[in-house]
């Protein structure tokens, strides 16, 4: 995988979430494996089951599966039409991932005491949690833009702001 200039830097999460860098976004052993051949195989499954757990909990052969069939599960976890872009993505970058882990053996697991993400089978923690001290588990941030109306009273803008934080950091 290679990726350069500006449009790179959506993907610094996306290695993160896979388990190929930390936290603070230095290499873990998963990818020192990755970029060896004999390796490379079991660091993309490992990789796919870190980023796209649920993906594996609906489908334990996910990363053999056909577009189709990926399709239906993406779409079954999302909520979204098999139209929608975001669906699009979230396949795109499974599939990115796939053609690496194909050849992957299935029962290939990692040192738990290494500094790549959890193996596949480790506890999901439940989504709003806290998930303190538990490095390289998979965490969920929600990017949530907001198109502000032109206008000068700072009422408007102090009203908006009023009803996100109500409704969405309460």
């Amino acid at each position: 995988m290679e990726a350069r200039g500006g449009a790179a830097r959506p993907i610094i999460p996306i290695l993160k979430a896979t388990g190929l860098l930390n936290q603070t976004g230095a290499p873990t052993e998963t990818y020192a494996q990755f970029q060896t051949d004999a390796g490379r195989a079991a660091a993309a499954l490992q990789a796919l089951r870190n980023g796209f757990g649920e993906i594996f909990r609906r489908n334990q052969y996910a990363h053999k599966a056909d577009e189709a069939t990926l399709i239906d599960v993406i779409v079954a976890i999302t909520g979204l039409p098999k139209k929608e872009g975001i669906v699009r993505y979230i396949l795109a970058t499974f599939q990115s991932f796939q053609e690496y882990a194909k050849q992957a053996r299935e029962d290939v697991k990692f040192d738990e005491g290494s500094d790549a993400a959890p193996a596949y089978d480790a506890p999901p923690s439940p989504l709003g949690e806290q998930n303190n001290g538990a490095a390289g588990r998979l965490q969920l941030a929600y990017n949530i833009n907001v198109v502000l109306p032109e206008t000068t009273n700072v009422e408007v803008y102090n009203a908006i702001f009023r009803s996100l934080k109500a409704n969405l950091l309460a």
